[in-house]
């Protein structure tokens, strides 16, 4: 009955704690909400998570009460059974397995207990990195952080919560020091947690309100909310680590589990002068004997003290000599404002750490930096000795840039009929890029290309306290600047200029903005070069690049082979280009106004003398014919002309001498006509004169050959007659 009693103490102990909790919870957020605290948020999220420590306790020491009163009634009934007041055929069972709620606590033991243990690391973990303005890594300078509100009435809240956090937890601990309530040292631990917690938020607050005005870099307050987001995370590990080591250390049967949650960081806080003890049980309890009265452990406890003050004073005056090389400037900083003069070379004697923080700052030498992204290396990838788009040649970091694509056509054959060239892709300061030579702002997208930038930047530090003090990252915000006007600048550029043909100017003009920026920033930094070493496309895209490009240099040349042929075609037909269009304009015209049925008569003649002094020239205009192939056919129309006029003049008098011969001689001329017929039908053909035979004796025959069109005509007509 007694044990029973025990019992119900812990349970109710461990509710009051559980509502104590709670209330601190929502104490702790209407303090955050209403003083806008870092700090605040922080240590309400830390309460948020001891509730479900709280809660796993008051459901272990409510079953262990039911399995105390379990055992009560068990007990009465064996020795009610030993006395035959009741029959033992009815409870002829083994005692396990009547006892329900025993099981069931062995149950949660084992079931419950880790969960709980794996819900709190989780809310821990997930409370510390998320819901926060602000990373864990990012610096406390580079922050802006919301300005705390009500720190005086916070002060007193907090006062007051953490007197009673203090007070229950010293009663928990004090419960907890009897074997059957040691689980209460959870619950008190992390109560003594929250209570350190509260007294630090008090001292940051009070500390504030003594302030005159809060520190331009730390402030207690940030320290502390980064402290105690760096809390929730070591005690997320810690109870990470009890846990999995919990599965693997020897066990006594029937000993009393400790929750994973129980931690050991806390504990060594919850009694003031027990620290080492709280380490010996921890020690013992984990390897499962007594650690602790070993020799070798109590060399440690006698010599740990002392060695490790002796360390943490060796580090201290460590930090109280600065040693300042030849090209460094050191600014030092106490209590986060900066002491001038700057440490120069040599030897100097500071305050220690954290009093005093010393920067060093390199002002004597020029820094490098490459823009860009560097390409994953692969060992099993072989290297290329040549030097080509489409290999990985180079594993320096290159910056992806996008660059337009004008059309061809502005830069081969504008409008006016001869070609130019982009203008000077170095603009002036005030203008935002460089815009090709012939383009036009249509509102149409313009295509663009995607190319690797290799870029190099070579800075000098001047004002070595705005290098440290405006930024967390300085070199970070360079790099950021530089890859920003890298970015943006190449958009404006054309492929061909970023290729090669304005490399100059493209530096120039970067190095220009890119030191506009940096002074903006005030970094205090100067830049003494800007190199672009290498500007090629992708290597997954370089084949594809290299066939666009060669498509467009066949395109170019197929435009400028037929710029030429019709050229030479022009000047083959009118010896000159501007002379063959003019004609041809010309022609046109008459040919339209010839056409035009509204045309007066004097248009149309005037166009048609326009059309032949270009063709035939003008003396009076100075105009001289048109020369080619065009004069060369008037010159053989003129031949064939005066060909075909002397043909048809001599047919006509062949004609009258025909007529005149046929009038003197008609039947000499009809013979000569029938004559030339037959011959001329019977040319080519081979010829037989036969002798007649119808006359006796010898006869004689006279054949004149001769063409009788060929004797003067007065022979001929003495032979007729």
């Amino acid at each position: 009955m007694t044990q029973q009693r025990s019992e119900s103490r812990a349970r109710t102990v461990a509710l009051i704690g559980l509502v104590f909790q709670v209330l601190m919870s929502a104490l702790f957020a209407l303090l955050f909400v209403w003083s806008s605290s870092e700090a605040m948020r922080a240590l309400a999220q830390m309460t948020m998570v001891g509730v479900l420590i709280w809660l796993t306790i008051v459901l272990i020491y409510h079953q262990r009460v039911l399995v105390r009163e379990e055992a009560f009634e068990s007990e009465q009934l064996k020795k009610e059974r030993q006395a035959g007041l009741v029959s033992g055929a009815v409870f002829d069972v083994e005692d396990e397995a009547l006892l329900l709620a025993r099981r069931r606590l062995r149950w949660m033991y084992r079931w419950i207990l880790p969960g709980s243990a794996v819900a709190v690391i989780a809310a821990l973990a997930i409370l510390a990195l998320k819901f926060w303005s602000w990373w864990l890594l990012t610096p406390i300078s580079s922050l802006e952080w919301p300005a705390a509100k009500h720190a005086d009435l916070v002060v007193w809240f907090m006062g007051g919560a953490a007197f009673l956090c203090f007070l229950l937890s010293r009663y928990a601990i004090g419960m907890a020091r009897q074997p059957e309530w040691q689980m209460l040292r959870a619950g008190a631990a992390y109560l003594m947690g929250m209570t350190l917690a509260s007294v630090a938020v008090v001292a940051a607050m009070a500390a504030m309100l003594l302030s005159d005005q809060a520190s331009p870099w730390y402030t207690p307050e940030r320290v502390l909310a980064y402290a105690l987001r760096y809390l929730m995370l070591a005690l997320a590990v810690e109870f990470t680590l009890n846990l999995v080591l919990d599965f693997y250390r020897p066990r006594t049967p029937d000993e009393e589990p400790r929750p994973a949650f129980d931690s050991r960081l806390l504990g060594l806080f919850t009694e003031p002068g027990g620290i080492a003890r709280s380490i010996a049980e921890a020690i013992n309890y984990q390897f499962g004997f007594e650690v602790s009265s070993t020799w070798f452990y109590k060399l440690i406890e006698r010599s740990a003290v002392p060695l490790v003050g002796f360390g943490v004073f060796a580090l201290l005056a460590a930090s109280c000599f600065v040693f300042v090389g030849q090209e460094e400037r050191v600014i030092v900083e106490r209590f986060g404002k900066r002491l001038e003069p700057d440490l120069g070379p040599g030897l100097h004697v500071t305050w220690p750490w954290p009093l005093d923080r010393v920067h060093h700052v390199s002002t004597q030498r020029f820094e490098m930096m490459k823009i860009g992204k560097a390409l994953p290396a692969s060992e099993n990838e072989p290297k290329d000795e040549l030097i080509l788009w489409t290999n990985k040649h180079s594993q320096e970091p290159h910056l992806l840039v996008l660059v337009a694509t004008p059309k061809l056509a502005d830069y081969i054959r504008p409008q006016s009929g001869t070609a130019t060239q982009p203008a000077d892709l170095a603009p002036p300061a005030e203008t935002p890029a460089a815009i090709p030579a012939g383009t036009k702002d249509t509102g149409q997208a313009v295509p663009v290309s995607q190319l690797r930038v290799s870029l190099t930047l070579e800075f000098e530090i001047l004002d070595a306290y705005h290098w440290i003090a405006t930024y967390a990252q300085p070199k970070k915000v360079l790099e950021a600047i530089a890859n920003r006007e890298a970015v943006r600048y190449f958009a404006s550029t054309d492929v061909s200029a970023a290729l090669g043909r304005e490399r100059g100017p493209i530096e120039r003009a970067l190095w220009e903005r890119i030191q506009k920026k940096a002074d903006a920033a005030n970094l205090g930094v100067k830049i003494v070069h800007l190199g672009l070493q290498g500007v090629h496309p992708p290597v997954d895209v370089a084949a594809d690049f290299q066939a666009v490009i060669g498509a467009e240099q066949r395109k170019a040349a197929t435009i400028a082979e037929a710029d030429a042929d019709y050229r030479k075609r022009l000047s083959e037909v009118a010896g000159d280009v501007d002379r063959a269009e003019q004609l041809d304009r010309a022609i046109r015209e008459a040919n339209r106004l010839a056409a035009a049925p509204d045309a007066s008569a004097a248009d149309v003649e005037a166009a048609r003398r326009k059309r032949d002094a270009l063709f035939l020239g003008d003396r009076t205009q100075g105009l001289p014919p048109v020369g080619g192939e065009a004069i060369s056919r008037i010159a053989q129309a003129r031949h064939e002309r005066w060909g075909l006029e002397n043909e048809a003049h001599g047919q006509a008098v062949l004609f009258e001498q025909e007529a005149a011969l046929k009038e003197v001689a008609p039947k000499v001329y009809v013979a000569r006509r029938y004559l030339s017929a037959v011959a001329e039908a019977v040319k080519g053909i081979r010829k037989f004169v036969i002798a007649s035979r119808h006359r006796q004796g010898p006869e004689s025959f006279l054949l004149d050959i001769r063409d009788p069109m060929q004797a003067p005509l007065s022979t001929a007509l003495e032979k007729e007659e």
